[in-house]
């Protein structure tokens, strides 16, 4: 299984991502860095097309690197919680998140307790998917990124209890949800193949 790793997608995050993936096994996985990458920071109503446009451009960028040479595009990034670290894990491919969050699989609970979430994703035009275990969301990212049929897409986002590079405890709780990401995706592809 192919999988590439991409970080600074918004701009802000890229620290966090240079910090989290200095501490990877890059050898089973492809770190792909988007050096000036959008900000995050959420645009006034004037600029929500641009922001949306911005976004959707830099992701169809990714998706011509990455179809066709990985199964697994992993999309990092990072937000602020202050009551403390916390995950969202998301994708429109159920059995990866299922696998995921079965703590008698692969995939191990996270340290101390920290919440990780699943997140299904839908189209803004499409009807709500519902699920027992599952969030929903829509994206601005196009759906030709994260629902390809040539790869599976996982976005990964670290919640921090303040904003920047984060701490080791940080990056060592995002590096583990890459390795676990990582291991429930083999599986999958040994179960199906």
């Amino acid at each position: 299984m192919r999988a590439v790793l991409v970080i600074g997608i918004h701009r802000e995050e890229l620290a966090f991502g240079e910090a989290v993936a200095a501490g990877l096994d890059l050898s089973h996985l492809t770190l792909l860095r988007i050096p000036a990458g959008v900000s995050g920071a959420r645009p006034s109503p004037d600029q929500a097309f641009y922001y949306r446009t911005n976004h959707q451009e830099l992701y169809l960028q990714v998706l011509a690197q990455v179809r066709g040479h990985y199964d697994l595009l992993l999309d990092l990034h990072a937000g602020v919680n202050e009551p403390g670290r916390c995950a969202d894990l998301i994708s429109a491919d159920r059995h990866l998140l299922a696998c995921l969050l079965d703590h008698s699989g692969p995939a191990q609970p996270p340290p101390s307790g920290e919440l990780v979430r699943g997140v299904l994703l839908a189209a803004p035009d499409d009807p709500p998917r519902v699920s027992d275990s599952l969030l929903s969301a829509h994206t601005v990212i196009p759906r030709s990124v994260w629902e390809n049929e040539a790869f599976r897409y996982l976005g990964i986002e670290v919640f921090l209890p303040t904003a920047g590079a984060g701490q080791p405890a940080d990056w060592t709780f995002a590096r583990r949800l890459i390795e676990q990401s990582l291991a429930c995706a083999a599986l999958q592809c040994a179960r199906a193949g």
